[in-house]
């Protein structure tokens, strides 16, 4: 199987809630070094994706390259999902400590076997840096962690009738909150 991954134009996104935002953030400053995973939760409308929250498997082998989670704690967390939330696990998350900000074969490879259409990559970085949050070219976000880390979170969204893997634009409206607060230079900077 030929994957191409494309750039999203249009009304394709994903939104991230505060919760969600933060949530995946600090799961991947936690575990840093070694890669992080978790599930996105949340709601699909067509070509829109709403993340209202992020769970992060806290009894999962965490590696510096691969994270593994067994199918046991999987299926147990679905289980109390479906008994909790009216709303579904849309996708899953990791990040990549010190990069690469692209899926590695080995995650598409996963993406296409699996059935959440969403994936969010989380790329994190040691870096005395400053930046304010923002959207990039690629329709990504990225921004500083008070002098110590730098972020970039992209989404793809698993297209399996057409061997895509498309980029979606990341929606998250606390970013302005973030920027205006300056508490992407609060400590170090």
């Amino acid at each position: 199987m030929i994957v191409r991954e494309t750039l999203s134009h249009g009304a394709s996104n994903a939104t991230l809630s505060r919760q969600a935002f933060i949530d995946m953030i600090t799961n991947a400053v936690e575990v840093y070094k070694k890669e992080s995973f978790g599930i996105l939760i949340g709601v699909r409308h067509k070509k829109h994706y709403f993340v209202s929250d992020v769970i992060a498997y806290q009894m999962a082998t965490n590696e510096y390259e691969t994270v593994d989670v067994t199918t046991f704690r999987v299926n147990r967390i679905n289980f109390a999902l479906s008994h909790l939330t009216n709303q579904k696990v849309i996708g899953d998350f990791h990040s990549h400590p010190e990069g690469p900000d692209r899926l590695s074969a080995t995650d598409v490879a996963d993406l296409f076997k699996g059935t959440p259409t969403l994936t969010c990559l989380v790329s994190i970085y040691k870096s005395r840096k400053c930046e304010q949050w923002k959207r990039n070219p690629d329709n990504s976000i990225s921004g500083s962690i008070g002098g110590k880390f730098f972020i970039r979170i992209a989404a793809f969204e698993v297209v399996h009738k057409k061997s895509q893997l498309r980029r979606l634009k990341i929606v998250c409206p606390y970013l302005k909150r973030i920027n205006k607060l300056k508490l992407h230079k609060k400590a170090l900077c």
